[in-house]
């Protein structure tokens, strides 16, 4: 009798399991979308939903916590290709961070589009490859996860560098910040309750005010990727393709103007270069040169994402 207790109850787990977990539903059409809340998110319980079209350069998912729009703006002059994800999540949910190597985090490196895939989430983005300064003997900056500090040394006082570890912290209420290296130190952080801590910049926006970003430093055309705040559990992922004939890159006064006008009151400039990718349920938006997908090929320590499908 206690056996086919425990086999009841195992079964019943993986029941409920199967129920929270089901699959996202495509949609035929962007335009026929489900009835939603008024929040804007899908009633409780109901299944998850997507659309993703590479070649018309959109994408869309939607489930009760969490709602995500990509899209792929391309300009001749300049010669830019890049990617806005407006990501908006239910009260109660929040960004979250995804480590190749939890054990020894920072250590080891993985490719975005297998953390993404593996972890089932819906919406991922490169961060600030931590792992390549501890790697390098050189100042990580206030690195937080899930919580915990897992390095703190950083500068003492602001310098015009790509980067110059200025920090975006997540907090579990919603909340988002960006701040100087100096001004907040990761035990600082924690102890004010922030799961998740990047560090890498400069700012691009704070306060609802661009910086100062007319530096030789920062006016290199090159791939971009940047995270922008709307407000709380609103977000803005950014991330520019360059080095292609499609899209030449772009320096960070343009991405600044690219958050402000969506809207950001504060922004950060993330690792770019070959670093940044932006992947949607695993899959990376980024355009080929023969106009197919184009993968992100190189390995990073973790990943900035939100939900889970």
């Amino acid at each position: 009798m206690k056996r086919l207790s425990a086999l009841f109850l195992l079964l019943a787990a993986l029941l409920v399991c199967t129920a929270a977990t089901a699959a996202p539903i495509p949609l035929d059409s962007p335009d026929n979308l489900p009835d939603t809340t008024a929040d804007g998110f899908l009633p409780e319980g109901s299944d998850p939903v997507y659309y993703k079209d590479h070649a018309a350069g959109y994408w869309l998912y939607l489930d009760d916590t969490l709602r995500l729009e990509i899209t792929r703006t391309r300009t001749s002059s300049p010669c830019l290709t890049y990617y806005l994800a407006e990501i908006v999540l239910a009260r109660g949910s929040s960004l979250y961070t995804v480590t190749y190597n939890p054990e020894h985090p920072g250590r080891t490196n993985g490719l975005p589009q297998a953390m993404a895939l593996s972890s089932h989430a819906v919406y991922a983005q490169s961060s600030d490859f931590y792992s390549y300064r501890v790697s390098h003997d050189r100042y990580p900056g206030s690195i937080v996860r899930d919580g915990k500090v897992l390095y703190k040394k950083t500068y003492s006082k602001v310098i015009d560098a790509i980067p110059n570890l200025a920090t975006i912290a997540f907090f579990p209420s919603g909340k988002a910040e960006v701040n100087e290296a100096h001004e907040v130190s990761a035990k600082d952080y924690v102890d004010r309750g922030a799961a998740t801590v990047l560090a890498f910049g400069p700012i691009l926006i704070r306060d609802g005010e661009m910086a100062d970003l007319d530096k030789n430093e920062y006016n290199h055309l090159e791939p971009r990727s940047c995270f922008g705040v709307v407000g709380p559990n609103h977000f803005v992922g950014l991330l520019v393709e360059g080095r292609k004939k499609h899209s030449d890159g772009a320096d960070l006064a343009t991405c600044a103007q690219i958050l402000y006008d969506f809207g950001c009151t504060d922004a950060i400039n993330l690792d770019g270069g070959n670093t940044a990718a932006m992947l949607f349920m695993g899959e990376s938006v980024q355009l080929a040169e023969n106009g197919g997908v184009d993968e992100n090929d190189r390995a990073i320590p973790d990943i900035l994402c939100a939900g889970t499908y």
